[in-house]
């Protein structure tokens, strides 16, 4: 091996390390900002006795994880975001409060949405699907009779699918990838959601009247909003620091 070629290999581990770095530093980052999040109100939370908590701005935040770090990355950032939202939750009025399996909802979306970044690699587009019909079951099977409430559910896994069918893949070298940030941004923020869900049903034992008649034209309105802004910020971030962070 020539000098010139330890050299360059040299070059390449220290880019690499510094890469990685740079990841782990936007990983604090997005896990402060989801935590900062939960003391900034969005919506509230509604059941029979009415507004008892808020829906704060992390729902905002949640598909970033997956979609800026990667599935693995995106679990555990998403998990200290998760965690660092339940101490700050005891400050004030949270859904977290209500609903604590919303602590996990962050991890889960950070890896499965990671995973769709190369769905064809991963089969991330499956595995998302399959949790997704996980999650679509568990909800039909005590609430039924508002089955229209997992349509976004449904939405969320046929994207999915298709990912996987066309074989997507996220390059961060490529900016044809930023076509992919609003399928990815949807599925994250339902994937975050799902653990709202299923304390709201396992937990709180929401009767289906209020998943369907009350709770699912905020929920429309709310991850609506969710998703194109989360879109908007991923775009923002890899537009001006793709170079820089992969």
């Amino acid at each position: 091996m020539t000098i010139e070629d330890e050299t360059e290999q040299k070059l390449e581990l220290f880019e690499g390390g510094a890469a990685a770095t740079k990841q782990y530093a936007l990983g604090v980052v997005l896990a402060s900002l989801y935590g900062i999040g939960a003391l900034i109100p969005v919506s509230g939370f509604i059941v029979t006795t009415g507004v008892v908590a808020q829906i704060s701005f992390t729902i905002l935040i949640a598909p970033l994880f997956g979609i800026l770090l990667g599935p693995w990355r995106g679990f555990v950032f998403g998990l200290i975001g998760g965690v660092i939202t339940a101490f700050l939750s005891l400050m004030v009025p949270s859904v977290v409060l209500v609903v604590p399996t919303v602590i996990l909802g962050p991890a889960i979306s950070g890896f499965l949405t990671g995973l769709c970044l190369d769905a064809k690699e991963t089969k991330g587009g499956l595995i998302t699907a399959a949790y997704l019909a996980i999650i679509i079951v568990l909800y039909l099977l005590p609430n039924g009779q508002a089955w229209w409430f997992m349509t976004p559910y449904i939405l969320a896994a046929a994207v999915a699918i298709v990912l996987q069918l066309i074989g997507a893949r996220f390059e961060p070298s490529s900016m044809r990838s930023v076509r992919y940030i609003l399928p990815l941004a949807l599925i994250g923020t339902i994937t975050d959601f799902s653990m709202m869900t299923m304390g709201a049903v396992y937990i709180l034992s929401l009767p289906a009247e209020l998943f369907g008649y009350v709770i699912f034209p905020a929920m429309l309105v709310e991850r609506t909003i969710a998703t194109v802004f989360s879109a908007i910020a991923a775009s923002i971030v890899f537009m001006a620091f793709r170079d820089q962070l992969w």
